[in-house]
């Protein structure tokens, strides 16, 4: 009896520090990360301007999908810009004519760092709905369901959301791609 409660209570332990540690890891993965500026330059005199913001994660997975969305729409003619949330980010976006967000997802949400950024931009684009730029939202993770984004309406009301999706494993960095030369052709 003495062994099985021994045993019990090291199962108990594992458990706990594996929920320590799973805890830790979403919890860095959730802070606002530093500037990260990149600017793809767009072709001809004045190109349409889009922006990706998005959230890197635990794995480099969000980082590539953003590369291949703004590869793709910079082959359709974009200047495109690429940057991480956070206070040194103007919340001022109406010069863009397409704004990419995109996050991980972990335990069915969004980081906070974006959703707190898009608490401060969404309602100042909402109030100009005739100036409003489209907007898409991306998010990875290893499910399909999008219930992070179902998490958004209050966020999202009044805005030109022309798409939301979720990278997972079987949707990988060409489909980002393509759906950036699809977003340039559909302007």
């Amino acid at each position: 009896m003495k062994y099985v409660l021994n045993g019990i209570g090291m199962l108990f332990g594992l458990v706990f520090v594996f929920m320590l540690i799973t805890v830790g890891v979403v919890s860095a993965a959730n802070k606002p990360k530093r500037e990260n500026e990149q600017i793809l330059p767009g072709k001809g005199d004045t190109p349409k301007k889009a922006i990706i913001i998005y959230q890197p994660g635990i794995t480099k997975v969000t980082t590539r999908i953003a590369q291949q969305l703004a590869a793709g729409l910079n082959e359709g003619g974009y200047e495109v810009t690429l940057n991480h949330p956070g206070k040194y980010l103007s919340t001022d976006l109406s010069g863009y004519d397409l704004i990419i967000l995109g996050s991980p997802t972990y335990a069915g949400q969004l980081a906070k760092a974006l959703t707190k950024y898009m608490e401060q931009v969404c309602p100042k684009l909402a109030k100009a709905p005739d100036k409003a730029p489209r907007l898409v939202l991306f998010a990875t993770g290893g499910l399909e369901q999008t219930e992070e984004f179902d998490r958004l309406t209050h966020i999202l009301s009044g805005l030109n959301v022309v798409r939301k999706i979720k990278f997972t494993p079987k949707k990988n960095e060409q489909i980002a791609y393509d759906l950036g030369i699809e977003l340039a052709k559909n302007d």
